[in-house]
């Protein structure tokens, strides 16, 4: 019986942890980009799929990471931004990202 106490309290404490350390990587995970000039924004890395926002030039927006898709004017990269809750991508010309962006 103690032995199960002490599983339960060890799966419980990694649990804990575990939620912690996601909370503190989906911090980490994301910093604040700046649209550069109108950009309309993608479900897809890709202007040919389905568009999900149209932002203003000078737009705050949480930059997740980047990824390669489309290749539009030469460049292959497309970022993944969260706007009012909801992620989509958005072509490297079109936003200022912060250092560091990590690769999806």
């Amino acid at each position: 019986m103690s032995k199960l106490i002490v599983l339960a309290a060890l799966s419980a404490a990694g649990v804990l942890t575990g939620l912690g350390g996601t909370a503190e990587a989906a911090g980490a995970a994301s910093a604040t980009g700046t649209i550069k000039a109108f950009a309309t924004t993608y479900t897809s890395p890709s202007n040919q799929s389905v568009a999900v926002h149209h932002l203003p030039a000078s737009t705050q927006v949480d930059t997740l990471c980047f990824r390669e898709g489309q290749v539009l004017n030469g460049n292959p990269l497309w970022f993944i931004i969260n706007v009012d809750g909801q992620s989509a991508y958005v072509h490297r010309d079109l936003i200022a990202p912060p250092a560091n962006v990590p690769h999806c």
